[in-house]
């Protein structure tokens, strides 16, 4: 743990300087030396949110610093104005580059491959009129219908990382997020990769996308998408085809003639999989078609059977995020608050999950003590890192750092929760939705 917090902390007080021009976005006036706080204080107060009242928020960082509250509330929250979101965002995603370079040997991989996958959720925002106009409600014709917008994760399913975050209006397309997530897996990841999709992704756009960046993918079909390959499949059935595609075929692309074009003029050597599965509620089977640039030699059937069932990991993150770490109770209204929130709150989960990786090496778990196998409790270990945080960083000395982390690697190593055979993460709606009047300045 003490690995985490030494190589976060460092991390965090670097990337001030280094990207201190995107944290004020052209604003040359703010954060001069003159202020009363700094951008890492700033930052890591984000960090530390509780779901607490504006002010009760300021007075817990404080009391937590031992420093007296010498900045109004109005004041801080101005200073936070001037800190850019997307700053908070190009920091995480080469922190995330950082981690997988110096942790190539303790990262889980599936036959040398990192697992990810692509899903997306919704938020609900602040209702406001600027919120409103910019992402939309859920129903136009509704009277008092929630500001909602669109968020897509790119997540490493096995050590459980959110690598890439995407958020825009409601009526935002998931394939359009799911291609920029390709992207950013291309320039981030130095690593082979497979990437997982649920159906309802699958285009050919998307699939010509991955092939062009030599990525691999799995994608769970639609059975009306490209039936005239997978009925030639019985179930159980494993086979590579030619796939080509004539004018009639590529009509759903004839507003974008030069990928038409490319389309009706390229062969793509592509693997259907028709896996049985048994439904465990009736007893009764069923067949899921699984798309693939994977060869047999690459991965075998059983291999892509176990694939689709680890893309499942990609739904217990949203419930995770939104329930347990309160994504959704935002500090503010406007949107620099909600994005500075939502992009600290998805690195504080990676950081909550490299904690635990890191507890796991150093201190397993004695299974044979128990009937199921075991795992760190995910919500109390949140609960944990949270309160334990700030001092475990900024503490006015070296000893009050040090016992912060040790209690924190005692309680972690503490608090267990079984793995249950056969039971499936099912994606549950927030519970918790924020109660806090927000401020109208703000």
């Amino acid at each position: 743990m003490r690995a985490t917090l030494l190589e976060f902390q460092d991390y965090v007080q670097e990337a001030q300087s280094i990207y201190l021009e995107d944290i004020r976005e052209g604003n040359p006036q703010a954060f001069t030396r003159r202020r009363k706080i700094t951008p890492y204080q700033l930052m890591l107060q984000m960090f530390a949110q509780k779901g607490r009242t504006q002010f009760s928020e300021l007075l817990n960082f404080y009391r937590e610093l031992e420093t007296p509250l010498d900045i109004s509330t109005v004041g801080f929250y101005k200073a936070r104005m001037n800190y850019n979101p997307k700053a908070i965002q190009l920091m995480m995603k080469d922190y995330l580059s950082m981690i997988y370079e110096n942790r190539a040997s303790s990262l889980v991989k599936f036959n040398g491959y990192i697992l990810t996958a692509i899903d997306g959720s919704t938020l609900t925002l602040p209702s406001s009129s600027e919120n409103m106009e910019k992402y939309g409600v859920t129903n136009d014709a509704l009277e008092n219908s929630p500001v909602m917008a669109r968020v897509s994760v790119l997540y490493d399913c096995i050590n459980k990382l959110v690598i890439d975050t995407c958020v825009g209006a409601y009526a935002s397309s998931e394939r359009t997020f799911a291609a920029k997530h390709i992207d950013e897996l291309k320039e981030m990841m130095r690593y082979p990769t497979i990437t997982t999709f649920d159906r309802g992704y699958f285009s050919m756009r998307l699939v010509d996308q991955l092939i062009e960046n030599k990525q691999k993918f799995v994608l769970r079909m639609d059975k009306r998408n490209l039936k005239r390959y997978s009925q030639q499949l019985s179930s159980g059935e494993d086979q590579m085809f030619d796939m080509t595609f004539d004018r009639k075929q590529t009509n759903y692309y004839r507003k974008d003639q030069r990928f038409r074009t490319k389309l009706m003029n390229t062969s793509y050597r592509l693997r259907f999989v028709k896996i049985p599965i048994l439904r465990k509620d009736t007893n009764e089977w069923y067949n899921e078609v699984l798309l693939t640039n994977l060869t047999q030699e690459e991965c075998s059937l059983e291999g892509l059977r176990e694939i689709y069932r680890l893309r499942w990991e990609i739904e217990t993150v949203y419930n995770v995020l939104k329930n347990r770490m309160k994504l959704e109770e935002f500090s503010g209204f406007r949107e620099r608050l909600i994005f500075q929130d939502i992009n600290c709150c998805v690195w504080l989960y990676n950081l909550t999950m490299l904690h635990i990786m890191e507890v796991n090496e150093s201190k397993a778990i004695p299974q044979e003590r128990y009937k199921y196998e075991m795992k760190r409790n995910i919500s109390i270990s949140i609960g944990i890192i949270k309160t334990y945080f700030i001092q475990s960083i900024m503490g006015e000395t070296y000893e009050k750092r040090e016992e912060s982390i040790i209690q924190m690697e005692n309680l972690l190593t503490a608090y267990l929760v079984p793995i249950r055979p056969d039971r499936k993460a099912r994606r549950q709606e927030s519970k918790n939705k924020s109660r806090r009047s927000y401020r109208y300045t703000y």
